[in-house]
């Protein structure tokens, strides 16, 4: 629909903004029709950047209680149990000297086997990793729900608090949003990380160009999905590629790649529109498939819970820690 494109989103706001509208729960819900992906600040000649705004409609919503059903739901989760899934959130707790792993709240909840993996593959290079017992929520996912008010700045003091009080010096962070957050904000809000911030793709690639894990044989065809933030924000494309080759896989490339990868969908909006995030995953299959290849790689675990609901007969999603792990 015209009011989907980011053009349209603004125009809205616009009118608002002049007293032509009044900000009502349709407008409201059309702000939430968004992946906060960044794909339109990426291809945007003039330099605007629609998810400032979008967010801060967002706030508006909630504020003014416009905001969906579904979406509410997810906040007053985060308010009972700290995060999106109003569960307890699962332990992966270890000591270790060398490195602060964090895991999120994604990937404890809904990918489990990654997080797990990731923590064998440090163990095996021998990196002595410690998790936190009460990991803290850095604030990423109460942020796309509700902008950056101040209740997410106080997870994120939280959080820096949690992290900081470690006193290790390299924080290796699993899930790109979580990194997001706490490069780009914790400064602003006072709560500056300390240590050293890596993504966690980043930090197995140099492990692996070390020397410190053996590489396999390549052999299966596969394909690498560059998640949006780790695109877009980060621009990192080459760790995972070199982590896919390590692991046993010859690299194919999907057309939309890199900066222009389109996205598979979010942990947030499969929480509040999960038929429209599973199409969205659905057409990156698509992409895949116009390839020779039938292996999906993706090392972030938004993005493995996204396209894990629309895999295509045929095809496999593969987590490269598990693999690298295997």
């Amino acid at each position: 629909k015209e009011i989907n494109t980011p053009r349209a989103k603004g125009l809205v706001l616009s009118m608002v903004s002049k007293g032509a509208e009044t900000y009502d729960a349709a407008m409201a819900e059309a702000m939430y029709e968004c992946l906060l992906c960044d794909a339109c600040v990426n291809d945007c000649a003039a330099g605007y950047q629609p998810p400032i705004y979008i967010r801060e409609a967002r706030t508006q919503a909630v504020v003014n209680d416009l905001a969906p059903a579904k979406v509410m739901e997810l906040i007053e989760n985060i308010e009972k149990a700290g995060n999106i899934y109003g569960q307890e959130k699962p332990s992966f707790a270890q000591e270790g000297s060398d490195a602060l792993v964090y895991i999120g709240e994604v990937a404890a909840c809904k990918a489990p086997q990654m997080a797990k993996s990731l923590l064998a593959v440090l163990a095996k290079a021998g990196v002595s990793a410690k998790v936190l017992a009460d990991e803290p929520a850095s604030g990423a996912m109460a942020a796309d729900l509700m902008g950056y008010v101040e209740e997410v700045a106080a997870q994120a003091k939280a959080c820096a608090d949690a992290i900081n009080a470690t006193g290790l010096k390299t924080l290796v962070v699993l899930d790109s949003y979580d990194a997001e957050i706490m490069q780009q904000r914790y400064a602003q809000w006072g709560c500056e990380i300390n240590a050293e911030i890596v993504t966690a793709t980043a930090f197995v690639a140099q492990l692996v160009a070390q020397g410190k894990l053996q590489p396999k044989a390549q052999a299966d065809l596969a394909a690498c999905h560059d998640d949006d933030r780790l695109a877009r924000t980060f621009y990192e494309f080459a760790p995972i590629r070199a982590l896919a080759k390590a692991a046993g896989y010859q690299v194919t490339e999907m057309f939309n790649k890199e900066r222009l990868a389109k996205s598979c969908g979010t942990a947030v909006a499969l929480a509040y529109m999960e038929a429209i995030t599973k199409k969205v995953a659905a057409g990156r299959w698509d992409d895949l498939l116009r390839t020779e290849a039938k292996v999906m790689i993706t090392a972030n675990p938004q993005a493995y819970l996204c396209l894990s609901q629309a895999i295509p007969e045929g095809c496999q999603l593969v987590d490269i820690y598990t693999a690298l792990a295997e």
